[in-house]
């Protein structure tokens, strides 16, 4: 049996959702290379790969972009390179953290913004799950307010973003959006200042941004086709799926373990999981103008 829209929606948001922490911690783990060189060139290299597939596609009817896309674009930018250079102030498990407030962004804008019917059972996920991020960010935590304030930034961008995406005519061309949104934020990024100035990256760090950038196409791509296929109240729980693998990658690379009370983050991060299957598909609208 096929999966129905919601379901393969939400399988493509998993997948972009592990590549986007994926593309992180191999950016993370970039050691010589400035972050600001770092995040352009990676974004220089995923254009590079996207830009090939647009002239490798057979002609067809015009793909347009319209002002919805440049929207989407400016806002995937932003949220993009705020994120990346939190990535190097801050533990990714409190990144990850910071960001599961997303979904609550995200079903708020969408109810308001996209007149989707969210029931009870919603609300009570998303409470169990907000439950559970602030315990994981309890207080002690070495932290930057820079990367504090990245993060946050970068917050309020994607679920604008997702808000937006949501609303792309049916005959737009995402990859040209991904496109123009790569170019916006490379640009940025090489306009940022290093401390040593630009430098030739070593083999092993170049290594790692062409792997950064591979994660990083496969989390863009993936989560615009989601978000085509599935509502946002279906899709936005399963950001929380981001703590759980960022805290994994922290323990494995960096010795980061959770104490007690990250612990119950986790499991009432779980069981919000739980309560959103429990809530059954939500009113979805395929086709928005």
């Amino acid at each position: 049996m096929k999966p129905g829209p919601t379901a393969s929606g939400q399988l493509l948001a998993l997948v972009a959702l592990f590549s986007g922490v994926a593309s992180g911690v191999v950016l993370k783990a970039i050691g010589a290379t400035p972050p600001g060189e770092a995040i352009a060139l990676r974004s220089a290299m995923a254009f590079a790969v996207l830009a090939l597939v647009v002239l490798a596609r057979r002609r067809g009817e015009a793909r347009l972009i319209g002002p919805r896309g440049g929207l989407r674009a400016v806002l995937d930018a932003v949220a993009a390179l705020c994120f990346s250079l939190a990535i190097f102030e801050i533990p990714l498990a409190l990144l990850a953290a910071i960001h599961a407030t997303l979904p609550i962004v995200s079903v708020i804008l969408s109810g308001v913004l996209l007149k989707e019917r969210l029931r009870a059972l919603n609300w009570l996920a998303l409470a169990l799950a907000c439950a559970g991020t602030l315990l994981i960010l309890q207080p002690g935590l070495a932290f930057s307010p820079l990367g504090i304030g990245l993060a946050l930034i970068s917050t309020l961008a994607y679920a604008l973003r997702d808000i937006v995406t949501r609303l792309l005519p049916p005959r737009t061309d995402t990859i040209r959006i991904a496109l123009v949104s790569l170019a916006l934020a490379g640009s940025l990024a090489a306009l940022l200042p290093g401390q040593a100035g630009w430098v030739m990256p070593p083999a092993r760090d170049l290594s790692l941004i062409a792997a950064a950038a591979a994660g990083f196409i496969g989390a863009n791509v993936l989560i615009i086709a989601a978000l085509r296929r599935a509502a946002l109240s279906q899709i936005a729980p399963l950001r929380y799926s981001s703590v759980l693998w960022s805290l994994g990658f922290d323990a494995l690379l960096w010795g980061y373990l959770p104490d007690l009370a990250g612990w119950t983050g986790i499991g009432l991060i779980l069981l919000a999981g739980a309560v959103q299957i429990r809530a059954g598909r939500p009113t979805f609208h395929k086709d928005l103008p």
